[in-house]
This record gives C-alpha cells, sequence and structure tokens, in this order.
C-alpha cells in the first residue's frame, strides 16, 4: 500500500491486522445500490473522537476520520471528517460521508461502512472499507461508488486512475483482486494477473506508473508479490519475493522504484521473528536490510522518499528507521502508547516527508494524536478540538 510516498500520503488499516481482528476482511460483498451524492454535516465541536485514519498531501495539509463518540464505542454508528492546514496543531471540522465506521470493535460491519481515508489533493479524496465514497470538493460533497466486485480492502491512486483492492472469502482463506478505473468513474476493469488466491491478507503499493500486490497465505505454501503497470497495458506478474514462511507482512513504495518489504514469521506471545527487504529497482532485486524488533505483529509500513520508515502493527511500538532501514529506532516520548499497544490498542504512525510524521491510537486517547517533526526522534501530544 502506497503510505510513504510523501504526497497522497494515507494510513490504512493493514489487512493482516483486519483478520487477526476479525473486522471486514470476511465481510460480504459490497451492496448494489445506486451510487448516491450525499451533503453531510459537520460534527458538533467539543465531542471526544477516537481516530480511524489519516491522510495527508503534504506536511501541512491533512485529514482525519473519526468517530465522535469514544466513551459509546462499539454503539457509535456515526463518522466525522476534520482537516488541517498547519500540519496538524490545529483542525477544523470537515464534511463527512454519510456512512456508518468500520472500526476496531465490529465483527462485520455494514456494506456501506467506511474506516479509511485517502486523500490526493484539497479537493481529491475516498473513504473506503468495505465501501467505496469519493469526493472531489475538498469533502463538500461525498457520491457513494459502486463496489469493483467485493468489499474494498485498500485503495490506490496513480495518475488519473483509481486501483482498489477486493476480496472474496471463504472461512479463513480469500482471494484478492485488483480493479482499475478512471478517476470518478463506476467502470472498474480487472487488472489481468493482479489477482492473490488462498491468501488471508493483502496490501497494495503504487509507485508512478507501477502498482504490486503482496498477500501473506491463509495457509501452507508462501507469500504472493506481483506487480505491473497500473493501467492494464500489461498483464502483471510475479515479483521476486524475499517472504518465505511469512504469515504477516509490510509493503510501502517510494518514488523512484523503492520498495520496502518487512516479512513477519508466525506470532505468538506478542513476540514475532521479522526480518527486512530494500529494493530500489521495483522488486527485480532485494538487499535484506536490518531485521525490525521482536516484540509485537508486523502488519503496515509507510515509507518517505528520503528512506525514512515507520512500522506499525498489533501489540507493537512504532520502529523508526531513518536510513532505509539499516537501523531500527523507538521513540521514549511513545512509552506509554507503546504499552497500551500491548494490551491489544492499535498504534498507527505514518511518516509524510523524512522527518515529519503523525501517529493515533484507536479505542484509547479519544481526541488526542502525535505529532514529530525530527523523523520520530520526538513525537508532541497534540489535542483535537
Amino acid at each position: 500500500m502506497v503510505i510513504g510516498t510523501g504526497f497522497g500520503t494515507a494510513w490504512r488499516r493493514p489487512v493482516a491486522w483486519l483478520a487477526v481482528a476479525g473486522l471486514f476482511v470476511a465481510a460480504g460483498p459490497c451492496s448494489g445500490a445506486a451510487p448516491a451524492t450525499v451533503r453531510s454535516t459537520v460534527a458538533p465541536s467539543g465531542e471526544a473522537l477516537t481516530v480511524l485514519s489519516a491522510s495527508f498531501v503534504s506536511a501541512s495539509a491533512g485529514w482525519l476520520l473519526a468517530t465522535p463518540c469514544a466513551n459509546q464505542v462499539p454503539t457509535c454508528r456515526t463518522i466525522v471528517l476534520l482537516k488541517t492546514s498547519d500540519g496538524g496543531r490545529t483542525w477544523s471540522g470537515a464534511h463527512a460521508p454519510g456512512a456508518p465506521p468500520a472500526d476496531m470493535f465490529q465483527g462485520s460491519p455494514p456494506a456501506n461502512a467506511v474506516g479509511t481515508i485517502l486523500f490526493t489533493s484539497a479537493r481529491a479524496g475516498w473513504a473506503y472499507g468495505p465501501a467505496l465514497w469519493q469526493t472531489r470538493d475538498g469533502g463538500l460533497t461525498w457520491r457513494r461508488m459502486r463496489g469493483p466486485g467485493g468489499p474494498v480492502q485498500d485503495l490506490g491512486v496513480a495518475a488519473d486512475r483509481v486501483l482498489a483492492v477486493t476480496s472474496r472469502c471463504g472461512g479463513s482463506a480469500c482471494t484478492f483482486r485488483v480493479y482499475a478505473a478512471p478517476d470518478g468513474s463506476d467502470d472498474w476493469r480487472t487488472l489481468p494477473g493482479a489477482i492473490a488466491t488462498g491468501a488471508r491478507s493483502a496490501q497494495l503499493a503504487v509507485s508512478g506508473d507501477v502498482a504490486y500486490l503482496f498477500a501473506t497465505p491463509a495457509g501452507a505454501g508462501g507469500p504472493v508479490l506481483a506487480g505491473g503497470p497500473v493501467n492494464g497495458a500489461a498483464p502483471w506478474r510475479s515479483r521476486s519475493d524475499p517472504c518465505s514462511g511469512a504469515s504477516s507482512g509490510a509493503l510501502a513504495a517510494a518514488p523512484g522504484g523503492w520498495l520496502f518489504l518487512g516479512c513477519g514469521l508466525e506470532p505468538g506471545a506478542g513476540n514475532q521473528v521479522k526480518t527486512a527487504y530494500l529494493s530500489h529497482d521495483g522488486a527485480r532485486s532485494w538487499r535484506k536490510v536490518a531485521s525490525p524488533p521482536f516484540g509485537g505483529y508486523l502488519a503496515g509500513a509507510s515509507m518517505s522518499p528520503g528512506g525514512t520508515i515507520f512500522l506499525s502493527g498489533e501489540r507493537m511500538d512504532v520502529y523508526i528507521s531513518r536510513d532505509r532501514g539499516r537501523t531500527w529506532h523507538e521513540s521514549p516520548s511513545l512509552r506509554n502508547a507503546a504499552g497500551l499497544a500491548g494490551a491489544g490498542f492499535p498504534l498507527t504512525a505514518l511518516t509524510v516527508t523524512d522527518t515529519w510524521g503523525f501517529a493515533f491510537q484507536e479505542g484509547v486517547h479519544p481526541q488526542q494524536v502525535w505529532l514529530s517533526r525530527d523523523g520520530g526522534r520526538h513525537w508532541t501530544t497534540v489535542t483535537i478540538r
């Protein structure tokens, strides 16, 4: 998934973590209802918020998707959207799609629910998982788009095309497919070869005009890494994949053909053996880098253009590399949140530029996020009002 390119950067809940938590990875197909345009009301001020997702198009401009009733979870069925123009120091209400939330407390959210946002400019944005909504006017209005063949698990945008990963599941195994459509269109077409079967998780990463699908198996067998052109001009093909035996993973892309791939073996007792690899040539070759710390279950990664990498997952601290994976660090200023992550509240972080980053924790710390302006060395608490 592209969560570290520096522009159009977003956090999408990793599907690997969703499978563990029992969220929408096994939900049924999206509703066939006709798309609708919704003008939503802005959330009342002063309510406690729990953040579901964040997306930034620069170090100054970003959005938060949240639920405004932290003390009523899991009965809350409302989402709100907030925006910032000063790097997260202050936030104001925006218009959210007329959809219920897909949050960590649900076993199977409604087909029209959303839990993740992705903005690529001040006007263009998407909310998804498992449904798909789009705004083309900065959130003033939202249109529910027709699903491309199943619950939407991940989303990427390249030039004038939108790519969506969908799932069809039976038991613990799913089939993941990648669809593409012109921006603003419901004319979804499958990308030839962009499929993973017998999998339990899948992630999408986009770098320029090439996209990648990384899927971990539900049973025996190794992970699958496939890639190809976003316009479907040629079939997607298997790419070199160093994650033999991995049960979870984290894929991130950055401009210039850079890819990061983190691999996690079978987890247990809050720990997981992890390895990490870097490619500078679009997955044609990989170089092993330092192994991330033992604690927690790896599920998501973001990478900046200059090589700052943040790793997130379940029951783990944020692991930070400022040198393309040669060394890994934790931050003392996130120690309390990391402790709560060990108790089951995911701690999520994304790097937007080489130095600027953002973190939040769903389920606790209402109205609170963290900002870093030095590559994750120090984090400042910000209260959203």
